[in-house]
């Protein structure tokens, strides 16, 4: 059975794998990653750490989902949550370091591939996949391949605009689709509300502290029968349903796959998805399209990483 390191770098933990090429993680581990420590070398050093707990010498090679832009020659940029995380060849750092193949991959890129070799989108020939978190990451595979721009990792989903006389983006950008359903536009939304004097239950969940509101209290107030509450959800749903609904004209997918912390709200947002997507793209496109939840759970990082390694 061929096996690979799969190393998944985030703002506060490295995770770590040998995976094999089904997909089971042989053992795994967690290592800080140290960012707050303000250096590269700390976190490069924390890596390396990562790295020798899964090696094994007969590893067809190393995967690293990395935040950031990644080019074709293994390098990384712009990456806000990790020190000089900018111009830093990471491929060439570890092949030197440990003699084997190394692939880099945006960490969100990385995941799509899992879901397409591992996870919910197996056996499909388009994939679409996200991740609804901080902010919405996504990934595209076309014909059993991960797609990617000219030169870098490209797909950034979560910059497309869905209005462009929209909100200011953290990209510079006016309305992309993330201003609107990434966490803290979900909870700034609801607090908004509250201030406006909307009667809900969100209000009695977090004890009059609009500080202690989260996705899933609104979540929760939802499940309480809160009107406010899906309102929220079916608001969200409409947004990620208009932005698929340009996806599903332009590449005819036939499945979607949905992950992170977000898409827990669960029924109500994929359903309002699913129904804004019917409404919106071309009916043709549709008829055989799935929506469905993100398969490989909270260790996706590692056997997506590890995945890599294990393209054709």
């Amino acid at each position: 059975m061929k096996k690979a390191v799969g190393i998944d770098i985030g703002g506060t933990y490295i995770k770590a794998g040998l995976v094999d090429e089904k997909g089971n993680i042989i053992k795994k581990e967690q290592f800080p990653t140290l960012a707050e420590k303000g250096s590269r070398d700390i976190v490069l050093s924390q890596i390396e750490k990562s790295i020798e707990f899964a090696y094994e010498e007969d590893i067809e090679g190393i995967g690293i989902g990395t935040p950031g832009v990644v080019d074709d020659e293994g390098i990384v940029y712009e990456a806000p949550n990790l020190p000089e995380w900018h111009n830093l060849n990471l491929k060439k750092i570890f092949e030197e370091k440990f003699k084997k193949r190394v692939i880099v991959e945006n960490d969100v890129n990385t995941i799509a591939w899992g879901e397409y070799l591992f996870g919910a989108g197996k056996g499909s020939k388009t994939m679409i996949c996200i991740t609804l978190g901080t902010g919405l990451g996504g990934g595209i595979v076309k014909d059993g391949k991960l797609l990617r721009g000219g030169k870098y990792s490209a797909v950034e989903i979560g910059h497309i605009p869905i209005d462009y006389k929209g909100p200011k983006c953290k990209c510079g950008n006016y309305g992309c689709i993330e201003r609107f359903v990434g966490r803290d536009y979900i909870v700034e939304r609801a607090i908004k509300g509250i201030q406006e004097g909307v009667k809900t239950k969100i209000l009695d969940l977090v004890n009059g502290d609009l500080n202690k509101i989260t996705p899933k209290i609104i979540s929760d107030a939802y499940n309480l029968g809160d009107e406010f509450a899906k309102n929220i959800w079916i608001d969200v749903g409409i947004c990620l349903g208009a932005m698929f609904s340009g996806l599903v004209n332009l590449l005819n997918p036939d499945i979607i796959v949905i992950g992170g912390g977000i898409a827990q709200a669960g029924k109500i947002l994929f359903d309002t998805i699913e129904k804004t997507i019917k409404e919106r793209s071309m009916k043709i496109l549709t008829q055989n399209l799935k929506i469905v939840p993100a398969g490989l759970g909270v260790d996706s990082g590692i056997v997506s990483a590890g995945a890599l390694i294990f393209q054709k």
